[in-house]
């Protein structure tokens, strides 16, 4: 019987998490989320002009300026900018009632720096008319994927910032900011 020796041991170990178990936690990850499905959100099926179309988010708390692009889910795939952050097609148009959902990856350079916003702190969208809407953070929350009804729409203006966090991407980190008047 052939036994390894500790450090073999730790770099199969290494190689397991690193290639092997990623599926095996999509599995679970995958039946963690159950039935629900961001299809079966509802959503407010409103056109959008292009001057109404969001074009930047500001948060100065937190020193993000990026871009936003059009995103859709489409079978619980979500297309997601690169470089910048997207805007939920469906969702609430930002400044009118509904729900505005923008959201991104949970980089550095992108949506990570969300976890830090308390609640009071303002986030910006710029549209493309260069009009400022002015939301003000009402509460952040850690919820799990199936945990849809945060894209729901409302019966107010509100912004909604969504991103992955925890291991393997296993929970949303979610900011709920409501329109300041």
């Amino acid at each position: 019987m052939y036994v390894l020796p500790k450090k073999g041991l730790a770099l199969v170990l290494i190689s397991f998490f690193c290639f092997g178990a990623a599926g095996f936690v999509k599995g679970k990850r995958d039946s963690l989320t159950g039935k629900a499905s961001l299809s079966e959100t509802p959503q407010i099926i409103e056109k959008i002009e292009d001057s109404d179309f969001p074009a930047r988010i500001l948060i100065p708390k937190v020193k993000i300026d990026l871009p936003i692009f059009p995103g859709k889910a489409i079978d619980d795939k979500w297309e997601i900018a690169e470089k910048g952050v997207s805007y939920l097609m469906g969702s609430g148009i930002p400044g009118r009632v509904g729900n505005a959902v923008i959201y991104s990856h949970n980089k550095k350079i992108q949506f990570g720096p969300i976890s830090w916003l308390k609640k009071g702190d303002e986030i910006k969208i710029i549209n493309k008319k260069n009009e400022e809407i002015v939301y003000q953070v009402v509460e952040t929350k850690i919820v799990s994927p199936k945990e849809i009804e945060v894209l729901s729409p409302t019966e107010d203006s509100t912004l909604t910032l969504y991103t992955c966090i925890g291991i393997m991407d296993s929970k949303r980190l979610v900011v709920i900011a409501k329109l300041r008047v």
